[in-house]
């Protein structure tokens, strides 16, 4: 019988590719390793797709870790393809759905708040003037904001706002202004936040990043270690992972000064390799496991991709 062949889509493969595909032998499934960006969209080819490494046939699933950044038209055709994937039947983890509401960060926002989950005070706007007044509007207040670049992740671009004049010294990627009210750490000079990573409705590893400075992400030099969660934290990133409607996903937790904990981010592209060092959780083969159900469940996978489109 020959093996399912599936496909994991990156721009960069290295060390958590090699993982996936480690894990996914050990289940007998066969990885290709392409890049969205070498997709074709071929209307001679009778699935109108011509993936590399599959000679005009189709994946029995594919996996998305990662999109290279691009023009507007770029980014359009490879989420062309992974829509028309799901269209064909082929189970897609994550979806392209999953990956539109979280890629882009004021839609994550608008998402969370829409469905009544905890998520920081957020404004999004192109207009720098709108822009300037909530903040003066905030600072008067006594707070502080956090600008983000609209796509983005593992803390760069991030910078705090105390005062206007800080405000006035920066200059918004892509003229997107992207504010979030800062939240103050529950312990002074404390930075700690928490990332969960859910795998099918259910978390699978956490860890705690602490830092010495506000950003506490791994890349920029925060301390990733074993945690305890909470049934309040286990549901939120639970639900905030549902309401992205993700397959799985890195949920970014922060506890406020008043004890609760609420949503920062919702990464659908997770990397894991700092939860990896901190928990010592196989998280590859967990989701390889995740991803070899949907191939030998294809109804299953099919009713979700339906309902993602």
């Amino acid at each position: 019988m020959t093996p399912p062949r599936i496909v994991i889509f990156n721009d960069t493969h290295g060390w958590h590719s090699n993982q996936l595909v480690t894990a996914l032998a050990d289940l007998g499934i066969e990885t290709v390793l392409a890049d969205l960006a070498d997709c074709v969209i071929d209307l001679d080819s009778a699935t109108g797709l011509n993936i590399p490494g599959f000679d005009n046939q189709l994946p029995a699933a594919a996996m998305v870790r990662g999109i290279a950044p691009g023009s507007l038209e770029q980014i359009t055709l490879r989420m062309d393809v992974l829509h028309t994937l799901a269209e064909l039947n082929i189970p897609v983890f994550n979806p392209a759905s999953a990956i539109e509401h979280t890629v882009d960060k004021a839609r994550t926002s608008l998402r969370l708040h829409l469905a009544g989950l905890t998520t920081p005070r957020t404004w999004a706007t192109e207009n720098r003037q709108q822009a300037k007044l909530i903040a003066q509007q905030q600072i008067a207040k006594g707070k502080s904001l956090v600008i983000k670049p609209l796509f983005g992740c593992q803390g760069k671009g991030i910078e705090k706002i105390d005062t206007i004049d800080q405000f006035e010294a920066i200059q918004a990627v892509g003229d997107a202004f992207y504010l979030q009210q800062y939240i103050e750490p529950f312990t002074p000079e404390q930075w700690q936040d928490w990332r969960l990573f859910v795998i099918d409705g259910k978390v699978c590893a956490a860890m705690s990043r602490q830092s010495d400075h506000w950003i506490t992400n791994f890349a920029q030099g925060g301390h990733c270690l074993a945690t305890t969660v909470t049934a309040e934290m286990e549901q939120l990133a639970i639900k905030a992972t549902q309401v992205v409607q993700a397959d799985y996903a890195g949920v970014d937790l922060i506890r406020t000064k008043e004890g609760s904990f609420t949503v920062l981010e919702v990464n659908s592209v997770p990397a894991w390799k700092g939860l990896f060092q901190a928990t010592g959780i196989d998280v590859a083969s967990n989701l390889a496991q995740a991803l070899a159900k949907r191939i030998k469940h294809p109804s299953t996978a099919n009713s979700k991709s339906d309902h993602a489109i």
